[in-house]
């Protein structure tokens, strides 16, 4: 790591970590990973909000809380649902496997020193989550972000990620790119050293996720009904999965082992 960023990478690393072997473990039918060993709040899942000068950063503000609540509703994933707003430079960034930026309006350019650190914390590991809550093709927010993401990495431009992408199939089969509007029935990333570090939808993604205190749909659909939200909220959930296994061809070469070795430290 360099001398010039003093947050580590090695949090949210090992909280990836630690998700997969929960998760693993409820497969293999293990309760408990060890005995007399708790699962805090520490140890659940957060998705913080990205906050950003100029614009506005939070326009579907219970967005990514409903779509914790989906996941601790339809998986294995155990979720604190809070709202948590972080500035790129807050050193608890590091914590977090995935963070989410969205918005609906142009908004400043980073700084450099913003920058660098969303670059650093892409390159070891984190993952962010880009949507566009305008529901406009061409949005002031999208011509921020795609300049943002040319700054952030001028060698590598946003694709179109292919069908047969992980992301389509980290939990759900998805065969649809929809959101509360469908814009763009594609996601957009990059790809770096084999891995997909940024994924973008255009299409408010959030707005299809939200639910208001009264546990009500926040926003209408466009174009579309339930089975359009049904499919926001699965490709949500895919995404999410997808970050915390990002690696997963790699790291699921040693679960065998881990797995085996809780089992016989829970039989004796």
């Amino acid at each position: 790591m360099n001398s010039g960023n003093s947050a580590s990478p090695t949090g949210y690393v090992n909280m990836r970590l630690t998700f997969m072997i929960i998760i693993a473990c409820l497969q293999a039918g293990i309760l408990s990973p060890l005995p007399g060993f708790a699962l805090g709040d520490s140890s659940k899942m957060v998705i913080p909000q990205i906050r950003y000068k100029g614009g506005m950063y939070k326009p579907r503000s219970p967005g990514v809380e409903s779509l914790l609540a989906q996941i601790a509703k339809r998986t294995s994933v155990e979720v604190r649902r809070v709202p948590l707003d972080l500035q790129l430079k807050d050193k608890r960034l590091y914590r977090y496997p995935i963070i989410y930026m969205g918005g609906n309006r142009g908004f400043d350019p980073l700084s450099e020193k913003e920058l660098n650190t969303l670059r650093h914390y892409l390159t070891y590991g984190g993952f962010l989550l880009i949507d566009d809550n305008s529901s406009k093709p061409n949005s002031p927010f999208d011509d921020s972000v795609r300049r943002m993401v040319r700054r952030l990495f001028p060698h590598t431009p946003l694709q179109r990620l292919p069908r047969n992408h992980s992301v389509f199939r980290s939990f759900y089969l998805v065969n649809q790119v929809v959101g509360r509007v469908v814009n763009k029935p594609y996601l957009e990333g990059i790809t770096s050293k084999g891995r997909t570090v940024l994924v973008y939808s255009g299409n408010d993604l959030a707005g299809a996720w939200s639910k208001n205190k009264l546990g009500h749909w926040e926003y209408d659909m466009i174009g579309g009904g339930f089975r359009q939200r049904e499919m926001s909220i699965r490709l949500g959930i895919n995404i999410v999965l997808y970050a915390l296994t990002l690696d997963y061809k790699k790291d699921m070469v040693h679960l065998p082992i881990i797995l085996e070795r809780l089992r016989r430290a829970n039989s004796q």
